[in-house]
């Protein structure tokens, strides 16, 4: 039997139904209700309008009903994690919205009557699923969630809850629901190796320069968001192949944000036998289709859209979610490696981080008795580590003169 998540969690509009439901434009019209909710009517099985405005509808998504039924079907509570602002108004669409029940003889309910989790309130989602998370006792790699706003892969960087965009306006459809539990699955397959109490095989393969407060995301296993700091590959966590870099972060965070005292870690896999066995791509620093994120200066949802188009290119490489990437950086001014020489970054996901990874702090008097500076050169571990180099990728390596990659 294929495995299936404890929780899946739907979005409202634009995902169960197409259209908004919003208190701003119902019930405006004359003779409406003061109760928001009590302006929405039926016009058939799969639409519903505002009594006192006809052009304002929302019309149910055609594979909802049996999305539902297969999530309930396999055991997996149905959470509405929606940040809609009137709960009532959706939960009133909900009971005219209807699905088979598999737990009670197939029977036919209304939706909201087969909702375990009942999420619409306008806050971020990564709260809507921190309390899921508190409520079920469930970790957040037993959660799936479905939603038309890129913004919200935010639940995927900060907890490692899975993500599965519904873009386009089309709402979310079979096989969109497909591919979402395939990239549950895959997510789960990393998130077994989550051995923290009894690591084996474990190894030091980079160094990080991290302030105080990503140090304890990173211990807790949550992801590193932070607006302020540019993130040219998506929120992650960041890894060079040599101390001499990571000791020139802890200095460059500071002109981004507050910094409390950043440190040079050690960065160890739990599990080498396990970290060679993730997915991982070399992508070129520039070309391929790959538009670097420029998170200080964009809103939120590009910010996100970037990070999913990401994935759908880097998919086309033969790379699904959770990969590892791998990337040449151009050198910048004070970085210790000669000028113009690039140099090798590990960027890793949070799905991967919190399963395989821990960072260990140095004082500066470790920092400064170092004998293991470099552990393992990044460029050289491509056939080790089973890193995918994509053709683009071979040449820019090319075209940069750059020839010791292995």
């Amino acid at each position: 039997m294929a495995w299936y998540p404890k929780v899946v969690g739907l979005d409202t509009d634009w995902t169960i139904w197409q259209n908004y439901l919003g208190m701003e434009y119902w019930g405006k019209g004359p003779g409406a209700a003061s109760t928001s909710q009590d302006n929405i009517e039926r016009v058939d099985r799969w639409t519903l309008r505002d009594k006192t405005n006809k052009n304002m509808w929302i019309k149910q998504y055609n594979d909802i009903a049996n999305i539902v039924y297969d999530i309930l079907k396999n055991g997996a509570k149905l959470a509405i994690v929606s940040r809609n602002r009137n709960k009532e108004m959706c939960d009133r669409a909900l009971t005219f919205f209807n699905a088979n029940n598999p737990n009670d003889g197939n029977k036919e309910y209304s939706i909201i009557h087969l909702v375990t989790y009942d999420e619409i309130i306008d806050q971020s989602k990564v709260e809507h699923w921190r309390r899921i998370h508190g409520w079920s006792g469930e970790d957040y790699s037993e959660f799936l969630m479905f939603d038309d706003e890129a913004a919200h892969n935010s639940v995927r960087i900060e907890v490692g809850v899975t993500f599965q965009q519904a873009r386009d306006k089309k709402g979310l459809y079979w096989d969109l629901y497909i591919e979402g539990l395939n990239a549950w699955r895959r997510a789960k397959t990393v998130i077994m190796h989550n051995t923290p109490t009894a690591p084996k095989n474990r190894k030091l393969i980079g160094y990080s320069g991290l302030p105080g407060f990503w140090i304890d995301l990173i211990g807790k296993g949550e992801g590193i968001v932070e607006p302020k700091t540019p993130y040219r590959w998506g929120y992650a966590f960041y890894i060079a192949d040599y101390i001499e870099l990571a000791k020139y972060f802890c200095g460059w965070n500071g002109t981004w944000i507050n910094d409390d005292g950043s440190k040079v870690c050690e960065v160890w896999v739990r599990d080498y036998e396990a970290w060679q066995s993730i997915n991982k791509v070399w992508v070129p620093e520039n070309g391929g289709g790959l538009i670097q994120m420029n998170n200080i200066h964009w809103s939120y949802e590009e910010t996100g859209q970037n990070q999913e188009d990401r994935d759908r290119i880097i998919a086309g490489f033969g790379v699904p979610t959770p990969y590892v990437l791998f990337s040449r950086h151009h050198w910048m001014n004070g970085m210790p490696v000669p000028q113009p020489q690039r140099w090798s970054e590990m960027v890793v996901y949070t799905q991967v981080q919190r399963a395989l990874f821990d960072v260990v702090p140095l004082t500066d008097a470790q920092v400064k008795a170092n004998t293991n500076p470099r552990p393992y050169p990044f460029h050289h571990q491509i056939k080790e580590w089973n890193i995918t180099v994509p053709s683009v990728t071979w040449q820019e390596f090319k075209s940069r003169g750059e020839t010791d990659y292995y």
